[in-house]
Protein backbone atom coordinates (compact mmCIF):
# COMPACT_ATOMS: atom_id res chain seq x y z
CA UNK A 1 0.00 0.00 0.00
CA UNK A 2 2.80 2.39 0.65
CA UNK A 3 4.49 1.81 -2.92
CA UNK A 4 1.07 2.00 -3.98
CA UNK A 5 0.87 5.41 -2.05
CA UNK A 6 4.08 7.12 -3.62
CA UNK A 7 3.09 6.00 -7.08
CA UNK A 8 -0.04 7.84 -6.61
CA UNK A 9 -2.48 4.82 -7.30
CA UNK A 10 -3.62 4.55 -3.51
CA UNK A 11 -5.38 7.48 -1.86
CA UNK A 12 -3.69 8.86 1.10
CA UNK A 13 -6.96 7.97 3.46
CA UNK A 14 -6.27 4.06 2.26
CA UNK A 15 -2.92 4.01 3.47
CA UNK A 16 -4.13 5.35 6.95
CA UNK A 17 -6.81 3.13 7.13
CA UNK A 18 -4.57 0.23 6.79
CA UNK A 19 -1.78 1.70 9.35
CA UNK A 20 -4.42 2.30 11.98
CA UNK A 21 -5.61 -1.25 11.84
CA UNK A 22 -2.08 -2.33 12.40
CA UNK A 23 -2.04 -0.15 15.58
CA UNK A 24 -5.62 -0.87 16.77
CA UNK A 25 -4.06 -4.82 16.25
CA UNK A 26 -1.11 -4.21 17.95
CA UNK A 27 -3.03 -3.41 20.98
CA UNK A 28 -5.35 -6.55 21.28
CA UNK A 29 -2.10 -8.88 20.99
CA UNK A 30 -0.53 -6.77 23.51
CA UNK A 31 -3.32 -6.84 26.16
CA UNK A 32 -4.12 -10.85 25.03
CA UNK A 33 -0.31 -11.31 26.01
CA UNK A 34 -1.07 -9.81 29.25
CA UNK A 35 -4.18 -11.79 29.63
CA UNK A 36 -2.63 -14.75 29.01
CA UNK A 37 0.19 -14.22 31.75
CA UNK A 38 -2.43 -13.61 34.18
CA UNK A 39 -4.40 -16.97 33.53
CA UNK A 40 -0.52 -18.56 33.80
CA UNK A 41 -0.12 -16.99 37.16
CA UNK A 42 -3.38 -17.94 38.65
CA UNK A 43 -2.94 -21.75 37.11
CA UNK A 44 0.50 -21.36 38.90
CA UNK A 45 -1.19 -20.24 42.50
CA UNK A 46 -3.99 -22.88 42.27
CA UNK A 47 -1.86 -25.99 41.90
CA UNK A 48 0.95 -24.20 44.31
CA UNK A 49 3.52 -23.55 42.17
CA UNK A 50 3.96 -20.08 43.05
CA UNK A 51 5.91 -21.45 46.19
CA UNK A 52 9.22 -22.58 44.63
CA UNK A 53 11.15 -20.27 42.54
CA UNK A 54 12.05 -22.65 40.12
CA UNK A 55 8.85 -24.26 39.07
CA UNK A 56 6.96 -20.40 39.46
CA UNK A 57 9.97 -19.53 36.45
CA UNK A 58 8.90 -22.86 34.24
CA UNK A 59 6.79 -22.54 31.26
CA UNK A 60 2.92 -23.96 31.29
CA UNK A 61 3.25 -25.99 28.12
CA UNK A 62 -0.89 -27.22 27.91
CA UNK A 63 -1.38 -30.64 26.52
CA UNK A 64 -5.40 -30.35 25.86
CA UNK A 65 -6.64 -28.94 22.73
CA UNK A 66 -9.79 -26.33 22.66
CA UNK A 67 -10.74 -28.94 19.29
CA UNK A 68 -12.93 -32.03 20.13
CA UNK A 69 -11.36 -34.96 19.02
CA UNK A 70 -13.69 -37.37 17.29
CA UNK A 71 -17.06 -37.34 17.28
CA UNK A 72 -18.95 -34.89 19.57
CA UNK A 73 -20.28 -36.34 22.74
CA UNK A 74 -24.20 -37.02 22.70
CA UNK A 75 -26.44 -37.86 26.30
CA UNK A 76 -29.94 -37.32 27.05
CA UNK A 77 -31.18 -35.99 29.64
CA UNK A 78 -32.86 -39.07 30.87
CA UNK A 79 -30.34 -41.32 30.94
CA UNK A 80 -27.78 -38.56 32.92
CA UNK A 81 -30.44 -38.14 35.15
CA UNK A 82 -30.34 -42.23 36.29
CA UNK A 83 -26.58 -41.75 35.82
CA UNK A 84 -26.52 -39.19 38.58
CA UNK A 85 -28.58 -40.85 41.17
CA UNK A 86 -26.02 -43.89 40.96
CA UNK A 87 -22.56 -41.94 40.96
CA UNK A 88 -23.00 -38.78 42.58
CA UNK A 89 -21.78 -38.98 46.50
CA UNK A 90 -24.13 -36.68 47.82
CA UNK A 91 -26.86 -39.44 47.44
CA UNK A 92 -24.71 -41.61 49.53
CA UNK A 93 -24.24 -39.26 52.25
CA UNK A 94 -27.64 -38.59 52.57
CA UNK A 95 -28.95 -42.01 52.87
CA UNK A 96 -25.64 -42.82 55.86
CA UNK A 97 -27.80 -39.90 57.76
CA UNK A 98 -30.78 -41.34 57.10
CA UNK A 99 -29.34 -44.55 58.33
CA UNK A 100 -28.50 -43.23 61.32
CA UNK A 101 -31.77 -41.42 62.00
CA UNK A 102 -32.98 -44.75 61.81
CA UNK A 103 -31.24 -46.44 64.53
CA UNK A 104 -31.46 -43.43 66.41
CA UNK A 105 -35.52 -43.88 66.94
CA UNK A 106 -34.96 -47.42 67.12
CA UNK A 107 -33.01 -47.01 70.19
CA UNK A 108 -35.36 -44.35 71.84
CA UNK A 109 -37.88 -46.74 70.91
CA UNK A 110 -36.11 -48.98 72.83
CA UNK A 111 -36.02 -46.30 75.65
CA UNK A 112 -39.63 -46.19 76.22
CA UNK A 113 -40.23 -50.00 76.49
CA UNK A 114 -40.65 -51.65 79.88
CA UNK A 115 -37.14 -53.52 80.92
CA UNK A 116 -36.91 -56.76 82.58
CA UNK A 117 -33.70 -57.75 83.80
CA UNK A 118 -32.67 -61.48 85.22
CA UNK A 119 -29.38 -61.36 86.75
CA UNK A 120 -28.00 -64.91 88.75
CA UNK A 121 -25.04 -65.47 90.64
CA UNK A 122 -23.32 -68.87 91.34
CA UNK A 123 -20.22 -69.22 93.95
CA UNK A 124 -18.52 -72.40 94.78
CA UNK A 125 -16.56 -71.85 98.69
CA UNK A 126 -13.77 -74.29 100.24
CA UNK A 127 -12.83 -74.86 103.39
CA UNK A 128 -8.90 -76.02 104.67
CA UNK A 129 -6.56 -76.51 107.23
CA UNK A 130 -6.38 -78.32 109.92
CA UNK A 131 -9.54 -79.51 111.77
CA UNK A 132 -11.06 -81.64 114.55
CA UNK A 133 -14.51 -83.58 114.41
CA UNK A 134 -16.70 -84.29 116.82
CA UNK A 135 -14.78 -87.77 118.11
CA UNK A 136 -11.93 -85.49 118.20
CA UNK A 137 -9.95 -86.79 115.39
CA UNK A 138 -7.05 -84.25 113.64
CA UNK A 139 -8.28 -84.03 110.00
CA UNK A 140 -6.43 -81.88 107.30
CA UNK A 141 -8.26 -81.37 103.89
CA UNK A 142 -7.46 -78.66 101.07
CA UNK A 143 -9.92 -75.37 100.30
CA UNK A 144 -8.93 -75.73 96.64
CA UNK A 145 -10.39 -79.57 95.98
CA UNK A 146 -13.76 -79.07 97.90
CA UNK A 147 -13.84 -75.58 95.95
CA UNK A 148 -13.85 -77.39 92.83
CA UNK A 149 -16.06 -80.17 94.23
CA UNK A 150 -18.76 -77.50 95.22
CA UNK A 151 -19.12 -78.82 98.49
CA UNK A 152 -20.25 -75.30 99.78
CA UNK A 153 -21.93 -73.74 97.35
CA UNK A 154 -24.25 -69.95 97.40
CA UNK A 155 -26.33 -69.13 94.51
CA UNK A 156 -28.73 -66.71 93.90
CA UNK A 157 -31.06 -65.25 91.46
CA UNK A 158 -32.69 -61.74 90.77
CA UNK A 159 -35.55 -60.29 88.90
CA UNK A 160 -36.34 -56.65 88.51
CA UNK A 161 -38.70 -54.89 86.14
CA UNK A 162 -38.74 -51.38 85.42
CA UNK A 163 -41.75 -49.47 84.25
CA UNK A 164 -41.10 -46.11 81.93
CA UNK A 165 -43.21 -43.67 83.45
CA UNK A 166 -43.00 -40.58 82.70
CA UNK A 167 -39.78 -41.13 80.79
CA UNK A 168 -39.08 -37.60 79.77
CA UNK A 169 -35.76 -38.08 78.33
CA UNK A 170 -36.98 -41.09 75.96
CA UNK A 171 -39.62 -39.11 74.63
CA UNK A 172 -37.43 -36.08 73.75
CA UNK A 173 -34.72 -38.38 72.44
CA UNK A 174 -37.44 -40.09 70.32
CA UNK A 175 -38.75 -36.38 69.02
CA UNK A 176 -35.64 -35.60 68.21
CA UNK A 177 -34.93 -38.53 65.81
CA UNK A 178 -38.32 -38.32 64.16
CA UNK A 179 -37.54 -34.50 63.32
CA UNK A 180 -33.72 -35.60 62.49
CA UNK A 181 -35.16 -38.54 60.04
CA UNK A 182 -37.64 -36.13 58.59
CA UNK A 183 -35.00 -33.64 58.36
CA UNK A 184 -32.86 -36.08 55.83
CA UNK A 185 -35.80 -37.12 53.55
CA UNK A 186 -36.64 -33.45 53.15
CA UNK A 187 -32.76 -33.10 52.80
CA UNK A 188 -32.72 -36.30 50.10
CA UNK A 189 -35.37 -34.30 48.37
CA UNK A 190 -33.72 -31.45 47.94
CA UNK A 191 -30.27 -33.27 46.47
CA UNK A 192 -32.22 -34.99 43.93
CA UNK A 193 -34.00 -31.88 42.87
CA UNK A 194 -30.68 -30.32 42.64
CA UNK A 195 -28.81 -32.96 40.79
CA UNK A 196 -32.33 -33.29 38.58
CA UNK A 197 -31.43 -29.59 37.70
CA UNK A 198 -28.06 -29.44 37.42
CA UNK A 199 -28.04 -32.64 34.54
CA UNK A 200 -30.85 -30.79 33.00
CA UNK A 201 -28.58 -27.35 32.90
CA UNK A 202 -25.55 -29.49 31.75
CA UNK A 203 -27.50 -31.36 28.83
CA UNK A 204 -28.53 -28.30 27.50
CA UNK A 205 -25.22 -26.65 27.57
CA UNK A 206 -23.59 -29.62 25.91
CA UNK A 207 -26.14 -29.31 23.16
CA UNK A 208 -26.05 -25.59 22.67
CA UNK A 209 -22.24 -26.18 22.31
CA UNK A 210 -21.98 -28.82 19.40
CA UNK A 211 -24.70 -25.98 17.73
CA UNK A 212 -22.61 -23.46 18.26
CA UNK A 213 -19.72 -25.07 16.77
CA UNK A 214 -21.30 -25.86 13.86
CA UNK A 215 -22.47 -22.68 13.48
CA UNK A 216 -18.89 -21.35 13.82
CA UNK A 217 -17.44 -23.46 11.74
CA UNK A 218 -19.68 -22.84 8.74
CA UNK A 219 -19.33 -18.93 9.71
CA UNK A 220 -15.60 -19.21 9.58
CA UNK A 221 -15.98 -20.91 5.96
CA UNK A 222 -17.86 -18.14 4.74
CA UNK A 223 -15.65 -15.65 5.98
CA UNK A 224 -12.43 -17.01 4.57
CA UNK A 225 -14.56 -17.30 0.79
CA UNK A 226 -15.32 -13.80 1.33
CA UNK A 227 -11.59 -12.54 2.05
CA UNK A 228 -10.46 -14.67 -0.84
CA UNK A 229 -12.93 -12.90 -2.48
CA UNK A 230 -12.19 -9.41 -1.31
CA UNK A 231 -8.59 -9.83 -1.74
CA UNK A 232 -9.14 -11.06 -5.07
CA UNK A 233 -11.60 -7.58 -6.09
CA UNK A 234 -8.39 -5.72 -4.38
CA UNK A 235 -5.62 -7.63 -6.35
CA UNK A 236 -7.68 -6.54 -9.78
CA UNK A 237 -7.80 -3.01 -8.83
CA UNK A 238 -11.91 -3.08 -9.11
CA UNK A 239 -11.74 -2.64 -4.72
CA UNK A 240 -10.36 -0.35 -2.34
CA UNK A 241 -8.48 -2.05 0.91
CA UNK A 242 -11.17 -0.97 2.85
CA UNK A 243 -13.31 -3.98 2.01
CA UNK A 244 -10.30 -6.06 2.40
CA UNK A 245 -10.18 -4.87 5.92
CA UNK A 246 -13.32 -5.14 6.82
CA UNK A 247 -12.79 -8.89 5.85
CA UNK A 248 -9.86 -10.18 7.68
CA UNK A 249 -11.54 -8.74 10.75
CA UNK A 250 -14.36 -10.51 9.76
CA UNK A 251 -12.41 -13.88 9.55
CA UNK A 252 -10.51 -12.99 13.08
CA UNK A 253 -13.78 -12.82 14.76
CA UNK A 254 -15.31 -15.62 12.89
CA UNK A 255 -12.08 -17.68 13.95
CA UNK A 256 -12.24 -16.27 17.65
CA UNK A 257 -16.09 -17.08 17.84
CA UNK A 258 -14.99 -20.66 16.73
CA UNK A 259 -12.48 -21.18 18.88
CA UNK A 260 -14.65 -20.05 22.02
CA UNK A 261 -17.50 -22.17 20.64
CA UNK A 262 -14.79 -25.22 20.88
CA UNK A 263 -13.73 -24.03 24.61
CA UNK A 264 -17.45 -24.15 25.83
CA UNK A 265 -17.65 -27.62 24.21
CA UNK A 266 -15.09 -28.45 26.62
CA UNK A 267 -16.54 -26.92 29.72
CA UNK A 268 -19.94 -28.31 28.40
CA UNK A 269 -18.19 -31.97 28.98
CA UNK A 270 -16.59 -31.14 32.11
CA UNK A 271 -20.08 -30.16 33.30
CA UNK A 272 -21.94 -33.30 32.11
CA UNK A 273 -19.19 -35.33 33.96
CA UNK A 274 -19.57 -33.41 36.83
CA UNK A 275 -23.56 -33.77 37.18
CA UNK A 276 -23.23 -37.18 36.37
CA UNK A 277 -20.63 -37.81 39.28
CA UNK A 278 -17.70 -39.28 35.94
CA UNK A 279 -15.70 -36.14 36.62
CA UNK A 280 -12.67 -38.25 37.56
CA UNK A 281 -13.62 -41.47 35.49
CA UNK A 282 -11.84 -40.04 32.71
CA UNK A 283 -8.71 -40.03 34.52
CA UNK A 284 -9.01 -43.33 35.48
CA UNK A 285 -9.44 -41.92 39.03
CA UNK A 286 -11.43 -43.98 41.49
CA UNK A 287 -12.64 -42.80 45.82
CA UNK A 288 -12.30 -46.67 47.85
CA UNK A 289 -13.71 -46.06 50.61
CA UNK A 290 -11.39 -47.36 53.90
CA UNK A 291 -12.33 -50.31 56.27
CA UNK A 292 -10.77 -51.05 59.16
Amino acid sequence: DKRALELGALPPLDIYRSESQVASRRVQVIQSEYTLKQAEDALRMTIGTDQDPYFQALDLELTERPEPEGDLRTIDASSALQLALTKRPEFDAAQAALANDETRIRLAHNHLLPELDLSGQYISNGLGGTQFNDAGHKTTSSSLNQLFGFTYPTYYAQLSLTLPIKNRAAKAEMGTALVSRRNELYNQRQIREQVALDVSNAVHQLEQAKLSIAAGKEALDLAQKTMAAEQRKYDLGSETIFFVLEAQTELASAQLGLLQAEVNYQLAVAGVDHATGELLEPYHLQIAELTH
